[in-house]
């Protein structure tokens, strides 16, 4: 029968609100008292050995001492009598040797494999002399903490700094540091081995040295960066210069700046990086490398995770309930079988929280659902963990997680109302729900996931389809993404010789470089220090492994620009990197320091005079691009002295290029928007050879794959520089109306990225989404006003554009309607749209954009060729060519239930869709999934204004202005046009009660959904007006229907097709 102890503490030492403690005896139920050599008596724990006292004192003063009882009972405790101070921070040190080995994983009181290989690999990293931050990547569950606790015995570093995200988590760590965890308790670490002095930095400190005694005073530190960054930035600087060693818990959150600024204050100390998803949504990747990862298939191979049965809930019409049903459905079998399980139901934010907590109030109110976020008190989150913990409540809703490091091992039902966009939280999650450690009786883990494909954007994408192996899924995607991760890592922990202050990972050089041709293969990236002398930051040049990129930093110290102030000195920063591509001979240079002269580093790297690439052949970047824009021009004019370099922008753009084309000037710069492959772009290009676009590099990888791409440009001898200008689209002012037919209006595409399904156009007590009003063009005509009504489903307005000295100014004919936006705020409509001008196409080619400039190519389109026309037997096919429409009663004599049936016979669809109403993507919508590609056709059908065909030009505007207007659902990967679709199908559906699908279902085009973000669009345009006669086409037809051709061509990358009458 033994002896049980409580804690014993020793006395605590504050700094301000900050405490540093000490846990001189654990918690204990079976101490042993044992007889020494010497005969005296000691109590025993795994904890530590203390000598036993028969005195009935009680003295405050004198070495610690367990008195026991006078009467040995089954609770027998023991009282403590003696000093509690605490021990010196460096004789805790000097305990932690020999106190811990690296014993086999497979052998009795040892560390788990993941534990003790980290071990290993941090030890040897720590070795090797390299100072860069280490990385460990260990899946939650396989005992992170545990491992860095092993490493402050093992290495016994003076004074650490652990930083966490969240107070819980600090406490949660910190309580960890002071107990050892369970190490002493297995016997991994030796009863010699004293606890660490921990401190937790919980507020304010008054001054410098009160921060420096309160480091002195401890072992280990820990603290989240909020707490350390509210203190001023010369006690910050007293703070950190206290300590040897930096640990980093939850490291996916380093890349932000509160963390980043930390990791640099330990540049030159040691720094390790704990996380169990090294992956970021944004891209941004942890600065240091990768020194340990243990995959998430070999914990759960080790059984650290139970199985999880997963299930992927679809239910086109209400996801939640269906979610919910299924999820309490579950919880309430694992309770009739025995387990003590909770169900926790994540959703992304607190209006949703309120949602779907009122949702299992309803569904299951016998389980007490609670509900916690941020913005709640304190002492409501409290009770409502509380409830949890006791089990007085079975349902928890949260918003994102309980916090990190919150653990609650009988969770073990998840229900994903609103699922992560990023990786990292949903496998930490699933990672705690799938825990196997518990005190009370639990079986498997199960996930419930509601099927959004707006977030099934990569690599969610593969938790979220259906699945049936889910254990391998989450396996696979985890490791794909952490392998990505650490190729990025790899990469750049490739380059050796970083500035301290300056790590790799946070290089985002502006994608701007200047090439220069080179036989070279051998180059000398250090010789830069030739050049630059002492003014190279730290006198370093960092090379990647295989002699490639370099890049290395200068500071210059001068006087400062606003005076002439002997006393101050500004000092400057500027970013130099080198790419050598070998096999296209190209050696790529970025300046942060435009101005700055390469020539010299350039002529010393490589061993040979520069041989730049520039004059024109630096404007071949604008080849292989479509609907070139410039919208900046710098002229250059060799004669006149006074005005020999002018700057044009906007529509002065015209008068740039046409002068260039005059032999004593030329273009100095050229800077210009475009599309390539359907995404837009922006790319410039100087005489001097500097080339660059608009974007900053997230990273030099990606730095180097866009001079990569530019190369390939600038190596290519067929192009023609000169050909490249005379095809610009220049633009110009609108001050009067152009002389070409208006084809068509569309609203600014902003809306239809999102906000445009939150505005609603209302008219007389009928309103309608913004998007889902449509413009109509009343005036083809060439001068006058601009005629146009709004047409919603139940009524019409007329509207007109007045051209003048202020652009283009909309009016309303006589009523107007109005947007209600959020929280029932109303604007005029006739306001709204000149504050948010539309996009209007008008023939040849020709459009003015939303800030009243006209658009148009500077060479005239030629005719559309009669060969390329498709002829249908229309009459044949038994159709009335005045009845453009099927409606919802299906009329088969139609020209869209035609087209229907035609290309239904001769084309493969998954999806063909009829949205042949106002704010229409298309009159039918094909979808079909191949391999990697989304291939979609856009038919736009049109009346013949008479019986029989004919040349009629004003049976082709319209059609052509909504092919025009078509060609923008390319962008964004056609995301945009699959979510209309199916917002516009479910309406139509509960509107009329019939199916909008030709072919396929809302199932289906869910599926295409979750697929089409890894998918490339192609885009198929069709027009069908059998009131064209192919054969009495006229010229001006033809010009017509090239026009529309030449911009949905340009924009969509895909083919035009007209179906008409031979």
């Amino acid at each position: 029968m033994g002896y049980r102890t409580e804690e014993v503490w020793a006395n605590q030492h504050v700094a301000g609100k900050n405490a540093v403690r000490q846990l001189l005896v654990p918690a204990y139920d079976h101490v042993e008292v044992l007889e020494t050599e010497l005969g005296h008596q000691v109590v025993s724990t795994p904890f530590g050995q203390w000598p036993v006292t028969r005195t009935a004192e009680l003295p405050t003063a004198g070495p610690l001492a367990a008195r026991l009882p006078a009467r040995r009972s089954k609770n027998s405790r023991i009282t403590w009598v003696g000093d509690r101070e605490a021990v010196q921070a460096s004789d805790v040190v000097r305990s932690f040797e020999g106190a811990i080995g690296f014993t086999a994983h497979d052998q009795p009181r040892s560390l788990r494999r993941p534990q003790i290989a980290a071990l290993h690999s941090i030890v040897g990293y720590q070795s090797s002399g390299l100072s860069e931050p280490g990385i460990v990547v260990m899946p939650t569950g396989t005992g992170k903490t545990e491992t860095m606790l092993a490493w402050l015995v093992a290495q016994r570093p003076e004074r650490v700094l652990v930083v966490v995200p969240s107070t819980a988590l600090r406490d949660q760590i910190a309580t960890k540091f002071e107990t050892l965890g369970i190490l002493q308790l297995e016997g991994i670490v030796d009863r010699s081995a004293l606890r660490p002095r921990v401190g937790r930095l919980e507020g304010r400190f008054a001054s410098e040295a009160e921060a420096r005694a309160f480091v002195e005073m401890a072992n280990v530190v820990v603290a989240t960066p909020s707490a350390i960054h509210a203190n001023d930035p010369e006690v910050c600087e007293a703070f950190f210069q206290g300590f040897t060693h930096l640990l980093v818990d939850e490291a996916h959150h380093a890349p932000a700046r509160t963390w980043t600024e930390i990791i640099r204050e330990f540049a030159n100390r040691p720094t390790l990086l704990f996380t169990a998803t090294p992956f970021r949504r944004d891209g941004l990747t942890l600065p240091g490398r990768v020194i340990f990862r243990f995959p998430l298939r070999e914990a759960q191979k080790e059984g650290y995770f139970s199985t999880i049965d997963f299930s992927a809930v679809l239910d086109l019409d209400d996801d939640d309930e269906a979610l919910a049903m299924a999820a309490i459905s579950r919880l309430r079998e694992d309770l009739a079988a025995g387990h003590e399980h909770l169900l926790l139901a994540r959703v992304g934010s607190k209006a949703r929280a309120d949602e779907v907590h009122a949702l299992y109030s309803h569904i299951a109110p016998e389980l007490s659902p609670k509900v916690i976020y941020d913005s709640m008190s304190a002492r409501r989150r409290a009770e409502a963990l509380n409830a949890m913990r006791d089990r007085t409540s079975r349902v928890i809703v949260c918003v994102d997680m309980l916090g990190e490091g919150f653990d609650l091992p009988t969770l073990k039902v998840g229900a994903f109302h609103d699922t992560h966009r990023s990786l990292s939280p949903m496998v930490q999650l699933i990672g705690r729900l799938a825990r196997t450690s518990s005190p009370l009786p639990i079986g498997r883990a199960s996930v419930f996931v509601r099927q959004d494909p707006s977030q099934a954007l990569s690599p969610m994408r593969f938790l979220l389809r259906e699945d049936p192996d889910w254990d391998k899924v989450l396996s696979d995607v985890t490791e794909r993404a952490t392998e990505r991760a650490n190729e990025v890592s790899e990469f750049e922990a490739s380059f050796v010789d970083n500035p301290p202050d300056v790590p790799v990972g946070l290089l985002e050089p502006k994608m701007s470089a200047k090439a220069f041709a080179t036989s070279t293969i051998d180059w000398n990236p250090l010789a830069a220090r030739d050049v630059y002398g002492a003014t190279v930051l730290d006198n370093l040049i960092s090379v990647n492994a295989d002699n490639s990129i370099a890049w290395f930093v200068i500071e210059s110290i001068g006087d400062v620009r606003w005076g002439d102030i002997p006393s101050l000195r500004a000092t400057d920063y500027t970013l130099v990197t080198m790419y050598l591509d070998r096999g296209r001979g190209m050696l790529y240079v970025h300046c942060s320091d435009t101005k700055h002269s390469l020539d010299k580093l350039v002529e010393a790297v490589l061993g040979h005079e520069p041989r730049p690439v520039n004059g024109y052949e630096t404007f071949k970047v604008f080849s292989k691009l479509d609907r070139l824009i410039p919208t900046n021009i710098g002229l250059l004019d060799a004669r006149d002295r006074d005005k020999r370099f002018s700057m044009h922008v906007g529509s002065d753009v015209e008068t740039a290029l046409t002068e260039a084309e005059r032999t004593h000037k030329s273009n100095t710069h050229v800077a210009a928007k475009a599309f390539e492959e359907g995404e837009r772009v922006t790319i410039a290009a100087s005489l001097s050879g500097r080339f660059w676009s608009m974007r900053t590099a997230p990273n030099l990888a990606e730095w180097r794959t866009w001079c990569q791409q530019q190369g390939e440009k600038l190596s290519d001898g067929s192009i023609d520089v000169h050909s490249l200008f005379r095809s610009m689209i220049i633009p110009i002012d609108v001050r009067e109306r152009p002389a070409f037919p208006v084809l068509a209006m569309e609203w600014p595409w902003e809306l239809y990225l999102g906000n445009g399904t939150s505005s609603n156009l209302s008219y007389q007590d009928s309103s309608v989404l913004l998007t889902d009003a449509e413009f109509r063009i009343d005036d083809f005509g060439t001068s006058g006003p601009l005629g146009f009504s709004i047409v919603a489903p139940s009524w019409e307005l007329a509207y007109e554009g007045h051209f003048g000295q202020q652009g283009l100014r909309y009016r309303p004919k006589g009523d107007d309607a109005e947007v209600v936006g959020s929280r029932d705020a109303r604007t005029p409509f006739s306001t709204w749209l000149n504050n948010h001008k539309p996009t209007i196409f008008l023939s040849g080619d020709r459009m003015v954009t939303g800030d009243d400039r006209l658009l148009a190519p500077r060479t005239e389109l030629a005719p559309y060729p009669r060969d390329q026309f498709r002829a249908l037997d229309w009459v044949g096919e038994g159709v009335n060519i005045t009845v453009e429409s099927q409606g919802t009663e299906r009329k088969t004599n139609s020209i869209q239930a035609c087209m229907s049936r035609y290309l239904s016979q001769y084309q493969t669809f998954d999806i063909l869709i009829d949205d042949d109403r106002a704010g229409e993507a298309a009159d039918l919508v094909g979808i079909r999934v191949d391999k990697g590609d989304l291939h979609v056709t856009l038919v736009h059908c049109k009346y013949s204004s008479k019986p029989t065909p004919g040349s009629r030009l004003s049976d082709l505007y319209e059609v052509c202005g909504q092919a025009m207007r078509g060609a923008r659902w390319r962008d964004n990967g056609a995301l945009p046009l699959l979510e209309h679709l199916d917002r516009r199908a479910k309406a139509y559906t509960r509107r009329t009660g019939l199916s909008p699908f030709e072919i396929g279902d809302r199932e289906t085009l869910f599926r295409i959904r979750q697929q089409a973000p890894q998918l490339f669009p192609r885009i198929s345009t069709v027009i069908a007006q059998p009131g064209l006669s192919i054969k009495a086409s006229t010229n001006e037809q033809l010009r017509l229907i090239a026009g529309a051709a030449s911009y949905v061509q340009s924009v969509t990358k895909g083919t035009f097709d007209v179906y008409a009458s031979a």
